[in-house]
């Protein structure tokens, strides 16, 4: 056998503690043995041992294992699962039964101590290197199934390390120095885009605890879980048609997919339900679609309920019989003489006659008379599913109260100013009854056919420009962050308008809307103007150079601060904090002048019902009328338009209106006494106003008009 030749000393090296000189040798397998001293008595998982197995297949056995001779054999004290392995690839042919493996040959003294330090002493890879790894053999043209057959691994666990290797540099460097566990950099990876990554990197940083859940939250932000009615309803084929992209969280159990863009997969929805709808006006005399329909929705409505109809003569015949034969039964009871056959046969009779009334409860149907009354909502469940909500009826076309005659006789009901008699109607839960009222800014929305995605992105826009005003008024952010500090000090429930810790309020939903608008303009000039060259010195020469600044560059500092803590939120939502309103007034904003509804932003994202309605509530009602017949991005398009700064210039709209429609904004958007005041149409081209038509609108700050 072949040993290894010591090499010679060099004089000039020192003579303390020389390099020990290894006995290497190739012995056949043949000859090895697992050796009891080894110190590794729990196995392997299943994985491993084929992770191993298919690289010694591939590649070979790579690193020597430890011996030491008994007898004419030798006993593996370290590597006892690369022999065991490199046996198994004996056993099938892939190697000679003469085969021979690099070993390493120690006394038997040595053989306990080595075997303790090659399992203890030695680091593991780091995750990140094992994903970089992958990520190199795949660039080097490795496909997929190639890498998972090298390394004995399934496909989809290549997939899913080449998916955390894709992740931005940044939040490697974060795995790769213990900031974040394996699991935060699994939640990143729902991501496609570094840098949306990097910018929830940054936001999870401030936290106490960097969390998976959180950042799967920030970074899905408003999509619809694969798992939602939407979803469920719509189909991810019908999504990804119509242009719909997806976010996949490879590393949850049901590999769950997030529709991106929920407002596209309600849209889709409501088409769906709106061709059912259409089928259903066969039956009924009307029929409405709602992909949001609750308690609240159907409140309004009469009821007329479906009747039974006369049972099967059969079943009710089959009915008399067991109704009998249970009661006989019961009478001719007597514990002694009860059988077990007798309990068998009132048990079925009793199962028997539960099923049948069933049956019965179950054949109540509407009427002609029902059908041509009322109507329907076709709505989904929360599993997707299609529900028809029937017999429904307008309050509209609900009879009147009977009169009564001088002589106590009734006369017939009346709709409309026509006689009629039909179906008894249950009346609207709003006369009558418990009210449990949804909140009217949800109501408001679901009219406007306005989409809750719709809605954090006219919440996001309003807070950008409130932030971009308050930033630029130092006296009104000191005593805003002053309010703040002593709501957090003093107070056990603070209602306190800003985030103390200074957390930006999130908007990474909207940040692509949000680019090049005024208030994003403005924002950028007061930035520009801060004075940050203190902070390029260390602690704490730092805060030196910071006191030493102008009291006005102070003021802009602190500012600015303040305006990054901001709220978002809109004047109609749920508890709003009637302190952000306050500030909104104080600083004068002017939403009108900041932003205007579009077909991209506002206008092509409503129902066609609302757009014409502000239509003819504000221009009049022969404009709205001459337009109900186009398509929705046309209308979308002529309201642009009409609701536009120039509206007198572009659609040639009388002075009087176009100020109207140039100041006119989304419920929730405005402050203070921005809101519309509407007033009867005195003519059917007149138009309703606002509170003062004649004020001019509000100026931005003086330094601010160049920015704007």
């Amino acid at each position: 056998m072949a040993k290894s030749k010591p090499q010679a000393k060099s004089s000039a090296e020192p003579a303390a503690n020389p390099a020990p000189i290894l006995d290497i040798q190739m012995i056949p397998v043949s000859k090895l043995t697992l050796c009891p001293k080894n110190v590794r008595k729990t196995p392997a998982s299943k994985q491993e041992d084929a992770e191993l197995y298919a690289s010694i297949k591939a590649i070979g056995l790579k690193q020597n294992v430890l011996v030491h001779p008994v007898g004419d054999k030798f006993h593996v004290h370290a590597g006892g699962r690369r022999l065991y392995t490199v046996q198994q690839l004996i056993k099938e042919k892939h190697y000679k039964t003469n085969h021979q493996i690099q070993c390493v040959v120690e006394d038997a003294d040595q053989a306990e101590e080595t075997s303790a330090a090659e399992n203890m002493i030695r680091a593991k890879m780091h995750p990140a290197d094992e994903f970089t790894a992958f990520a190199e053999m795949r660039n080097n043209g490795r496909t997929e199934k190639e890498i998972a057959t090298k390394f004995g691994i399934t496909v989809k666990t290549v997939h899913q390390r080449l998916k955390l290797a894709g992740v931005a540099p940044e939040v490697m460097a974060a795995f790769r120095n213990g900031d974040m566990s394996l699991e935060c950099v699994m939640a990143f990876t729902i991501a496609k885009d570094p840098a949306r990554q990097i910018e929830v990197l940054k936001s999870v940083s401030q936290e106490y605890q960097m969390q998976a859940y959180s950042i799967r939250q920030k970074l899905l932000g408003s999509s619809s879980s694969g798992n939602s009615k939407f979803a469920k309803f719509v189909g991810l084929a019908a999504y990804k048609k119509a242009g719909g992209t997806v976010l996949e969280d490879l590393f949850s159990d049901d590999s769950t997919v997030h529709y991106e863009d929920s407002e596209l997969l309600e849209r889709l929805a409501l088409e769906k339900l709106l061709k059912l709808a259409k089928a259903e006006t066969k039956i009924w005399k009307w029929a409405e679609a709602d992909i949001e329909a609750d308690y609240s929705t159907y409140r309004k409505f009469g009821r007329v309920y479906p009747k039974p109809i006369e049972a099967d003569p059969k079943l009710q015949t089959e009915l008399d019989g067991l109704r009998e034969l249970i009661s006989k039964l019961e009478e001719n009871y007597d514990s002694d003489k009860w059988t077990d056959e007798d309990q068998e046969k009132e048990d079925k009779a009793t199962d028997r006659v539960e099923e049948i009334e069933t049956l019965i409860s179950n054949s109540a149907v509407f009427t002609d008379e029902d059908h041509k009354l009322a109507g329907c909502i076709v709505t989904l469940s929360f599993r997707g599913e299609v529900h028809v909500e029937g017999g429904l009826v307008r309050p509209e076309d609900i009879p009147a109260e009977e009169p009564v005659t001088e002589d106590g006789d009734t006369t017939e009901q009346f709709v409309n100013g026509e006689a009629v008699s039909g179906p008894v109607i249950e009346m609207p839960s709003t006369t009558s009854g418990s009210v449990y009222p949804q909140g009217a800014a949800t109501v408001a929305r679901k009219e406007q056919g306005m989409s809750q995605a719709l809605a954090e992105e006219l919440r996001a826009t309003r807070h950008q420009i409130m932030k971009a005003h308050l930033a630029a008024d130092p006296e009104t952010a000191y005593d805003t962050m002053l309010y703040a500090m002593c709501c957090s000090t003093f107070s056990s429930s603070s209602n306190s308008p800003l985030h103390v810790s200074l957390r930006e309020a999130e908007i990474f939903r909207s940040k692509q809307m949000l680019a090049d608008t005024i208030a994003h303009r403005m924002l950028e000039a007061i930035n520009d103007g801060l004075n940050l060259n203190w902070m390029e010195h260390k602690s704490p020469a730092d805060f030196q150079a910071m006191t030493k600044l102008k009291k006005g560059e102070k003021e802009a500092l602190f500012a600015w601060c303040t305006a990054h803590a901001l709220h978002q939120q809109l004047s109609t939502d749920t508890a709003t904090n009637k302190v952000t309103e306050h500030l909104g007034e104080r600083l004068q904003i002017d939403v009108a002048a900041c932003w205007r509804p579009t077909a991209d932003n506002y206008w092509g994202r409503v129902n066609k019902a609302h757009a014409l309605k502000m239509a003819k509530e504000l221009i009049g009602a022969s404009w709205s009328d001459d337009r109900s017949s186009l398509r929705k991005p046309e209308i979308a398009k002529s309201m642009e338009n009409a609701f536009g700064e120039t509206a007198h210039e572009a659609i040639g709209l009388n002075p009087e209106i176009a100020d109207r429609t140039s100041r006119w904004l989304p419920d929730g958007m405005s402050f203070g006494d921005q809101e519309i005041v509407k007033s009867p149409v005195s003519t059917e081209n007149d138009a309703q106003c606002f509170n003062d038509p004649s004020a001019s609108p509000k100026a931005l700050p003086s330094f601010m008009d160049a920015a704007a």
